[in-house]
């Protein structure tokens, strides 16, 4: 991988078909990466794996789910550093202007100044807006589990055959 090629030498002086060559391993990795989130979140479901010959136990979705996450996250990181070093790259060749933030990891428009209202995406204003997704959805989850416990202790119905009816994930 071009990536351990550039770890073991810092001082190479890499061609611009080097570096086109080093994007489009990025872009299969986040293609890789997009594959390992499917993953993990299949195996949060019931559904059947490909992989698995029909074990369908909670610790096989523990297992999948703690493999996929971890494949995931080591690719994250490995893209992030990739990416950087691209862009690294293309600072020092005067061909895209160095980002003062995006080194210290300050977000632009955080310091109040005019940048501030010209980003609509900026955290300060994205953490003023008012929450209540979070809100509702708990009360209407509330709203269906006592709407089941009710169900369960009327009189008519038996426990049994109510928790037949009950789809788990």
């Amino acid at each position: 991988m071009a990536d351990s090629k550039e770890a073991e030498n810092p001082d190479q002086i890499f061609t611009s078909a080097d570096r086109i060559r080093q994007l489009n391993e990025v872009d299969k990795d986040v293609a890789r990466l997009i594959h390992s989130a499917g993953l993990a979140i299949q195996a949060l479901t019931n559904a059947r794996s490909s992989d698995s010959a029909g074990d369908n136990s909670l610790d096989s979705h523990k297992a999948r789910f703690k493999e996929a996450t971890s494949q995931y996250f080591a690719l994250l990181s490995s893209i992030d550093v990739r990416l950087r070093r691209q862009v690294y790259a293309l600072e020092e060749a005067s061909i895209l202007a160095p980002d003062s933030s995006s080194r210290t990891g300050d977000l632009p428009g955080a310091s109040g100044g005019p940048s501030a209202a010209s980003n609509p995406l900026d955290v300060s204003w994205l953490n003023s807006r008012k929450d209540t997704v979070g809100k509702d959805k708990e009360a209407e989850l509330w709203a269906a589990a006592r709407g089941f416990v009710e169900q369960i202790n009327s009189p008519g119905v038996k426990a049994e055959k109510s928790l037949e009816r009950m789809e788990v994930d």
